[in-house]
């Protein structure tokens, strides 16, 4: 893809997704980073192989597609396995009055059966877009897309309830009480109170600048309902703010009801529901009905 498609793909990307609560301003230059040579937080490149097509109205995006083959799976143990690869749709997008919105997904599925590759994915969250928090599933006010995925085979895989929270003066006071350790250059935290852990979490700092993730946190469940988990967000906001954070993003599992309620409670707000799907092939059905 030249620059001047390049260009257009990211003009049409902010225009067109400003429902979507994390797809944060970003510039052409971090964009194009993440969408076409984006790398895991070790540094290792997301993709082997990645191809982006567009639709087009004569001059006119009416939406692209992006899939590939990545540069590993995770085993069983959750660890990264670099022998083997997930078959990916990565971005899928179109505006609702799309005529052959369809053509994007013949793409992917002609390349894919090419490979002879039986499982697919599609808005895989792992492998989404690192400036956008590596939020990889379909946002709920994007679900005409679902329509699509459906009509050719695909189903739900999983589903995340997306939480924001911006970080204002009067909500970041300080907890005296409870105190950080910082480590891996301060992506994971330790809680601490009276020089004893606690709990933890785990951030992911975008290049925003002002916006950071919360990847994941965590009270020692000998402490639980003791308030502590409500102090210990506290005092993060607090850090957070004074680092020149302004805004703290999360999501958690739809079933996670516990999750839920103690973003709500520690003042998140539920920004919608996020998906991820997955389609197998039947080789075998395919070449009797063609034989």
């Amino acid at each position: 893809m030249n620059d001047r498609d390049k260009r257009k793909l990211f003009n049409y990307f902010i225009s067109s997704r400003k429902s979507v609560p994390y797809y944060f301003p970003i510039d052409f230059e971090h964009w194009c980073e993440s969408m076409f040579h984006d790398c895991d937080y070790d540094g290792k490149p997301l993709f082997s192989h990645l191809k982006t097509f567009l639709l087009m109205n004569e001059d006119e995006i009416e939406g692209f597609i992006q899939f590939g083959l990545t540069s590993f799976i995770f085993d069983k143990h959750g660890e990264k396995d670099y022998s083997k690869q997930y078959a990916v749709i990565r971005n899928i997008h179109f505006i609702e009055h799309a005529k052959n919105p369809h053509l994007l997904l013949d793409k992917a599925n002609e390349y894919f059966d090419g490979l002879k590759i039986a499982k697919r994915y599609a808005y895989f969250h792992y492998f989404g877009m690192s400036c956008y928090a590596r939020q990889g599933k379909l946002h709920d006010t994007e679900f005409h897309i679902e329509h699509l995925l459906f009509d050719y085979g695909f189903v739900k895989e999983h589903e995340n309830v997306y939480y924001s929270k911006p970080l204002q003066d009067e909500s970041t006071s300080d907890i005296p009480e409870i105190d950080f350790i910082f480590s891996d250059n301060g992506q994971h935290i330790s809680f601490m109170k009276h020089d004893e852990k606690i709990g933890g979490c785990e951030l992911n700092f975008l290049p925003q600048g002002d916006i950071c993730f919360l990847k994941w946190i965590f009270i020692d469940e000998k402490y639980s309902h003791q308030g502590l988990g409500t102090k210990c967000m506290g005092k993060l906001f607090y850090v957070l703010k004074s680092k020149g954070i302004l805004r703290l993003d999360t999501d958690t599992a739809d079933n996670n009801i516990n999750a839920q309620g103690y973003y709500i409670k520690t003042g998140f707000s539920d920004m919608g529901r996020m998906r991820s799907y997955c389609r197998k092939v039947n080789f075998f059905r395919k070449l009797a009905k063609n034989a």
